[in-house]
């Protein structure tokens, strides 16, 4: 899951070259004039851009190296929203890859050969991700340009690209090292799968002319042309895509099976918790409008509302998908809370998740030993590093999560809610009591009246149990107690989260978070004398019975609320079919029918973002911008392994091809504890 950085020095020219490839990063000239020759030019870009009908343009680049082509084109389309402000082009997107990503600071001092990008450079720099496989979505709003970085080999990145039956790309920067250099990424696999990926008639530009590029771009149906070079390089290829798409991979879990909704279209999204703000937020961005339906008299009333919540991944020793999501929602999600333009109250002051039992201290080991996670995402920490951080004296050391923290969880939803634009309209105390899902869209009854909306999203957390469409999901109903802890000077000096079996907040507003209870199926939100004596227990447990834990006091205050999971743990994130279709569409799957050989889920109107369980902070986000992708049919910042694992169906599709449908009546929850 770590990528090891790239092996860089500087030239007499101050040109950064890669080691691995001996190789420049760019021309000694003139960087800047290569990459507005090769691509930008190379593309046409100016003039399709003008001619283009639709809101978004998706390029996409073999070869991040410093972004220098990238932040040429952030800054030419803000110059051409700019100039033509009323186009309907209103947003770029661009898909990039690296192997080896640029440690920041080489980056750093590579960019400052082009003053002339400062801005850009250093909205780079500021956002620059850890140097983990995968993708990472970074948001240029300055630039309207929103950055999908995928670290990784191209070749295992590519054929996870999630894209419709049609296409996504519409232009191509290949770039790269040298084929000459670099001979690994110039292939077969390469061409395929840029034909996949692209819109008919996407462009693309390189600045090789190599044959084994012009005979592999023609075989894989791109039209090819011979142009002149740049700078000391007599020609160069340019062209566009005219060949057949290959069929989708796992069509049952398509997310491009619907039309693409608009500016035009309405969306309702049911609930007011994290979920459906992290949602109205993200659609927000892309310029959709949707109503929020809030149930309560004021936002984030149920499990969104407890007063601190610690923010931080759960991961595991080995890269499995749900450390992915975890690490990778987390490192989103910590992008977008710090760019949001309300404030909220929270503390970037650390995590430390202690070694409390012999179990803990091996699974640590085995976690730390793996070298699977960089160091800036977590790393060991001694008993003596750890007290001192934390302020309290500890009973052991253990992982430190220096970007974690906790947030308070009501401010961030009402937060994440005004830092959306006009198009997204809150209605509070609007209470949901039937949807009624049509060919042409959905009605919902809202306290007694109808009300008409083109597509509805259910984000409702514990209370999609009583919602029946609901029901194609084995929703899980988790209740957990939180107490919060009056301050007092045996912890007052407090100033990092602590977890173990539970966790404890530093405090605010005088007092301490200290949970969680966890009782499946218990959907009753009373405080409890009981599960206060079990957070109390908990913790002295963990922290050692004659600690300071022992001398805390507490008066009894605290709140209960109602988690959903799902028995993965992991949440769902996309369109909700009933069981009846999902079994009837893909019972052929029980025969041993490949995936590949079943048809896209038929079209709908009814989506979820749901299950996030007790990880919300951290997942919600990203979930948010899957979900908000596959409605406008714009790049899934995911993998198809994480994008199948988040899919509402995936349950269905594996119980189909176990050969087990479901009774008459029988709900999905029914099904897995049968």
């Amino acid at each position: 899951m770590k990528s090891r950085t790239a092996q860089v020095y500087f030239n007499d020219s101050g040109t950064p070259v890669a080691d691995d490839f001996d190789d420049v990063y760019f021309s000694n000239d003139s960087g800047i004039d290569e990459t507005h020759h090769v691509f930008i030019a190379g593309n046409d870009i100016p003039a399709r851009w003008l001619a283009h009908t639709r809101r978004d343009f998706v390029i996409a680049e073999t070869g991040f190296g410093t972004g220098l082509n990238c932040l040429v084109a952030m800054q030419a389309f803000a110059a051409f929203r700019a100039e033509h402000p009323e186009h309907p082009l209103k947003q770029l997107f661009i898909l990039s890859t690296e192997k080896f990503p640029m440690a920041r600071d080489d980056l750093a001092r590579a960019l400052t050969a082009f003053p002339v990008l400062e801005e850009a450079a250093k909205a780079l720099l500021n956002n620059y991700p850890l140097s983990i496989q995968g993708c990472h979505r970074l948001h240029f709003d300055e630039f309207h340009t929103t950055l999908d970085l995928w670290i990784g080999d191209v070749h295992e990145l590519l054929p996870q690209w999630h894209v419709p039956p049609r296409g996504m790309i519409d232009a191509w920067f290949l770039d790269g090292f040298a084929p000459g250099k670099n001979p690994d990424m110039w292939t077969e696999a390469l061409f395929s799968q840029m034909a996949r990926v692209s819109r008919q008639g996407a462009t693309f530009g390189t600045f090789t002319a190599a044959g084994i590029v012009k005979r592999g771009l023609r075989d894989a149906g791109f039209v090819v042309e011979k142009r002149k070079g740049f700078g000391r390089k007599r020609d160069m290829l340019g062209g566009y895509f005219d060949g057949q798409h290959p069929a989708p991979a796992a069509p049952p879990y398509s997310r491009f099976n619907n039309d693409a909704v608009t500016a035009n279209h309405r969306i309702a999204i049911i609930g007011g918790g994290l979920a459906a703000a992290a949602l109205a937020r993200s659609l927000s961005r892309t310029g959709i409008s949707a109503t929020v339906l809030c149930a309560d008299e004021t936002l984030a009333q149920g499990a969104s509302g407890n007063p601190q919540g610690g923010f931080y991944p759960q991961l595991h020793s080995e890269a499995s998908i749900a450390s992915q999501i975890q690490a990778h929602g987390f490192l989103y999600a910590s992008r977008v809370y710090r760019q949001l333009p309300e404030p909220f109250t929270h503390d970037w002051c650390g995590v430390l998740q202690l070694n409390f039992s012999e179990t803990v201290g091996e699974r640590q080991a085995k976690l730390l030993d793996s070298e699977v996670w960089p160091e800036a995402l977590v790393c060991a920490i001694s008993r003596q590093d750890a007290s001192d951080f934390a302020g309290v004296p500890l009973p052991a050391g253990g992982l430190h999560i220096p970007l974690g923290g906790w947030v308070c969880p009501p401010e961030l939803v009402n937060a994440l809610i005004a830092g959306c634009d006009e198009n997204i309209r809150v209605q509070t105390s609007a209470i949901v009591t039937a949807v009624t899902e049509q060919e042409d869209g959905v009605t919902l009854c809202v306290n007694g009246e109808e009300q008409q909306f083109d597509y509805a999203v259910i984000a409702t957390g514990a209370d999609s149990i009583h919602i029946p469409q609901m029901t194609a999901l084995p929703l899980r109903p988790v209740r957990g107690q939180v107490e919060a802890i009056p301050g007092q000077p045996s912890v007052s000096a407090l100033r990092t989260v602590l977890c173990h079996k539970g966790y404890m907040t530093p405090q605010m507003d005088n007092r301490h978070a200290l949970g969680s209870t966890y009782g499946k199926d218990d959907t009753r939100c009373d405080v409890r004398e009981s599960d206060t004596q079990t957070n109390l227990a908990t913790h002295k447990k963990a922290m050692g019975a004659d600690s300071w834990v022992a001398q805390l006091q507490h008066d009894g205050k605290a709140r209960a609320a109602i988690r959903l999971t799902l028995p993965d743990h992991q949440p769902a994130s996309g369109q909700l079919l009933s069981n009846d279709v999902l079994y009837e569409e893909y019972r052929a799957l029980s025969t041993g029918k490949p995936l590949s050989s079943q048809t896209q889920p038929p079209a709908g109107r009814l989506f979820t973002l749901t299950g996030l369980g007790s990880r919300g902070l951290t997942t919600a986000p990203l979930m948010a911008q899957i979900l908000t992708g596959q409605l406008t049919h714009t790049p899934l910042p995911a993998p198809e392994s994480l994008l199948q694992a988040t899919a509402p169906q995936r349950f269905a599709i594996r119980n189909s091809i176990r050969g087990v449908a479901p009774r008459a009546g029988q709900s999905a929850m029914e099904m897995v504890e049968s």
